[in-house]
């Protein structure tokens, strides 16, 4: 397996602390979703309740559970990526290892592939381009 080199980001210290302060508001967003979502999820449905609205109810209940699910996972991307920060290998794409533009980082500051990779996996299943 042939190694990809990988680039080191040249982002300034002020745009490094503009990324941070990103995912930091971020993760505190989904923070509050979680403990939301934990909330209203527990009052959904009371043990051994039954009636016509069990079925909504538990509609509601897998859906809760879907983006909760989804949730954790950018919070963890979340918490890598400020790891990466720290490390300083933030802004380098998993794939090709080239740096991730600032644009993207901005939109997106827990991205871990640049916009070419990323849509290489969105055609090809979620695996990354062959070559």
């Amino acid at each position: 397996m042939v190694k990809k080199k990988t680039a080191t980001p040249a982002f300034t210290a002020e745009l490094l602390a503009e990324f941070k302060e990103l995912l930091l508001q971020e993760r505190s967003k989904i923070e509050r979703r979680l403990k939301s979502s934990t909330t209203s999820l527990s009052s959904t449905q009371q043990a051994g309740e039954e009636g016509p609205d069990v079925g909504s109810d538990n509609f509601i209940r897998d859906t809760g559970l879907t983006l909760m699910g989804e949730n954790s996972d950018i919070l963890a991307q979340i918490n890598d990526a400020l790891s990466r920060i720290a490390s300083g290998t933030y802004g380098v794409c998993f794939d090709c290892g080239h740096v991730i533009g600032a644009g993207r980082l901005r939109v997106r500051p827990y991205a871990q592939f640049c916009i070419d990779c990323k849509s290489a996996r969105e055609t090809n299943d979620g695996f990354p381009s062959e070559s």
